[in-house]
């Protein structure tokens, strides 16, 4: 079942946001066809989630007639999420004990697929993608039309675009299936301010409605746990500035700030960092660094003392930060054919601590030092992370 869904489709609408600003400092004309596939690894500490995830990417040109592209994914999901429940720590197992965050153990498999077209028309260059992805627990559905609308004589470009998703949710611990819906827009602007210089600006919207809760979570009222329960309807809204410069050096330094707010009243802050340095005629070496800030829902809690009409303890919501630090390589054997691997590391922190309650009879050896209060005064948080992102890749063109 999926406790943590760490869902990684196609996102259709943060690829048409994404699309006014492509990839700085590339060259050359595309090859008629690409394969491109990628394995990743990502892995969470203390044994929670783990997901093997290999994809295959084949595009092919059609000249004036366009490209057609075909993504195939597949995740084997594993390992354990926090529940919600309130963290607990046994008194009798060491002075040092941190305290243990409630989990649940699961497995799962994804499929997904993700068929894009995209045509030159003049100045514009419209695209439609149709994506599909199937979980033992979820079904996902989706399409997304975008364009890029050149102007000023190839100085400026307006993107925008749409697209809805249609999903069905069929818990495995519930007989019923729910239904699930996402409409979002997008608009953006690209500029080029010379040779070496190039700003975008975007905005999305995205409508949620149906069922949205996680129904693998619960939430702590006294001494018992229930189903958490969130409202139906979520609207997001995001703003992203990017900003690429090309050195003489032949690097290239990509930076983008994101903000999002939504009326569960989550706020978060996004700021990327990435910088490819070309080494000689073949090798690219790219460090990453990523800073992450977020706010809590207004229905987060790690207990209630009452039932409410919306309420939650999935850390996921809760208050955190984090930062990711990353290096990526990529070697071009051939013309045709080039690999690529890159590691990342994120440690995340949660800022909406506890202290655990404390189970069990201390040994007399530690029962004054646990006087200091319950758990010790020792708080801890089920966003408590440490994670590591491995992707190894082979391009080949023809």
């Amino acid at each position: 079942m999926a406790a943590t869904r760490r869902r990684a489709p196609r996102d259709i609408v943060s690829s048409i946001v994404a699309a006014g600003l492509g990839t700085l400092g590339a060259t050359g004309a595309r090859a008629q066809t690409a394969l491109d596939f990628k394995l990743l690894f990502y892995g969470e500490g203390n044994d929670r989630t783990q997901v093997w995830n290999p994809e295959l990417y084949l595009t092919h040109d059609f000249a004036e007639k366009g490209r057609l592209g075909v993504l195939l994914g597949y995740d084997s999901i594993s390992g354990a999420s926090p529940t919600g429940e309130y963290p607990t720590l046994d008194a009798t197992a060491s002075a040092s004990s941190a305290g243990e965050i409630p989990m649940a153990q699961y497995t799962d498999t994804r499929l997904a697929a993700t068929v894009s077209y995209e045509r030159r028309l003049g100045a514009h260059l419209p695209s439609v993608d149709l994506s599909y992805s199937r979980e033992s627990d979820y079904l996902s559905r989706g399409v997304a039309a975008s364009d890029s609308w050149t102007l000023f004589g190839g100085r400026s470009t307006l993107h925008f675009g749409a697209g809805i998703t249609r999903d069905i949710v069929e818990p495995v611990n519930m007989t019923e299936s729910f239904d699930k819906s996402s409409d979002s827009i997008s608009a953006g602007w690209t500029q080029i301010f010379g040779p070496r210089d190039l700003f975008d600006v975007s905005l999305s919207l995205t409508n949620l409605k149906g069922y949205l809760n996680d129904p693998y979570k619960v939430v702590p009222i006294g001494d018992t746990t229930v189903p958490e329960v969130r409202p139906d309807s979520r609207s997001r809204r995001a703003v992203v500035f990017k900003y690429g410069h090309h050195f003489l050096s032949r690097g290239a330094l990509k930076v983008s700030y994101r903000w999002y707010g939504d009326d569960w009243s989550v706020r978060a802050n996004t700021l990327d960092l990435v910088y490819d340095q070309r080494i000689g005629s073949r090798w690219i070496l790219t460090p990453t660094l990523r800073l992450y800030s977020q706010g809590a829902a207004a229905f987060y809690a790690f207990e209630f003392a009452t039932p409410q009409t919306y309420m939650t303890s999935d850390y996921r919501l809760s208050e955190f930060w984090s930062w990711q630090g990353g290096l990526g390589a990529s070697y071009a054997m051939t013309p045709q054919f080039s690999w690529n691997v890159a590691a990342q590391f994120l440690q995340q922190t949660g800022l909406d601590r506890v202290v655990p309650h404390t189970t069990g009879t201390p040994p007399p050896e530690l029962r004054e030092e646990g006087e200091e209060g319950e758990g010790g005064g020792r708080t801890l948080s089920p966003a408590d992370l440490e994670q590591l992102t491995v992707t190894v890749g082979v391009s080949y063109r023809f």
